[in-house]
């Protein structure tokens, strides 16, 4: 009897151990303020740390100095988002919305291509998503809370700014997650006319799926990202298993215009085609910038992203 007091004991102190476990990685790469491993991120470490810091220094700079006004909204859970308006030197019924990707925030995400937007007369409008920059919030949720909170924004756009803007979506990473999300969920306002989706991931479980076999590819990655969703969905607020961008933009019918960096590290170059296949749209393209790394297909390739962007937009915004 002792002994099998002891095995139930060892047994349930394993358990405990995996489920401690198990919530200790959820914080690591949901919670806010907590940073995920670099063996996780691979390639996408510290951007201050990097050959980028003096890039990203100089434009965020560029931002604080041209201006903005901030705007504000609650979400459905009652968090307060902060959104960032730059507007263009003359009166423009064009926005551009900016969602930005995981780990980062608005400003950050959008301090260069933003430029090619406010230069070509466009509003931009520059979202921090749930958990992130100035929005209030404990947890990011990978473009699941993001997709409702933009579908809001949305709303707020229009009746604040009239019902005759016309709407370009722009999302990068995780915010091109968001944006596909939006574009297939049937719930766009019509004044959207056109997306942006820049290294995009396929779907959620796909995504943690690879990462997890980039760091040990004995490892039975799909089977221990079920366990680990089943442990956190209802302790972070969402389900890895309802994040699937593939599926999104089958039922996309706008235009949609998908970019990758060829040598991305985080999310893997062969899943831009996966997107592009599946999308459902009649009006669609595709660009993929050598030598680019995760996000930084603007940066690397300036000259060819604003050409195939700005020729994108030039067919479906008057």
């Amino acid at each position: 009897m002792k002994s099998k007091i002891l095995g139930l004991a060892a047994l349930g102190t394993v358990a405990a151990a995996g489920y401690g476990a198990l919530c200790f990685a959820g914080d690591l790469l949901f919670k806010r303020g907590c940073v995920p491993p670099e063996s996780f991120t691979e390639k996408l470490v510290d951007c201050d740390k990097t050959h980028l810091g003096d890039y990203l220094q100089k434009n965020l700079q560029w931002v604080e100095d041209y201006g903005y006004e901030r705007h504000f909204m609650l979400s459905d859970r009652g968090e307060k988002l902060v959104a960032y308006h730059l507007k263009p030197e003359k009166e423009s019924n064009v926005f551009v919305f900016a969602a930005h990707g995981y780990r980062s925030y608005g400003k950050k995400e959008f301090c260069g291509v933003g430029q090619y937007y406010i230069e070509k007369g466009y509003n931009l409008f520059i979202v921090d998503h749930v958990a992130s920059g100035e929005s209030e919030g404990k947890y990011c949720t990978f473009s699941y809370n993001e997709t409702k909170d933009c579908l809001k924004w949305l709303d707020y756009l229009t009746e604040t700014f009239g019902k005759d803007i016309k709407i370009i979506l722009h999302g990068v990473s995780m915010g091109a997650a968001t944006v596909m999300r939006m574009s297939g969920s049937g719930l766009l306002p019509k004044n959207v006319k056109m997306t942006v989706a820049d290294c995009g991931f396929t779907s959620g479980p796909d995504f943690f799926a690879y990462r997890v076999n980039k760091i040990n590819n004995r490892i039975p990655a799909k089977a221990l990202v079920k366990v680990w969703n089943d442990t956190n969905k209802k302790r972070i607020g969402f389900d890895l298993y309802n994040v699937e961008p593939v599926k999104s933009v089958k039922g996309a019918t706008l235009p949609m215009l998908f970019i990758h960096g060829e040598e991305d590290g985080l999310v893997p170059c062969f899943m831009v085609y996966e997107l592009y296949e599946s999308c459902g749209s009649e009006n669609k393209d595709l660009l993929v910038v050598a030598d680019a790394d995760h996000a930084q297909s603007y940066m690397v390739g300036k000259e060819q992203y604003t050409a195939k962007l700005g020729s994108f937009i030039d067919s479906y915004i008057d």
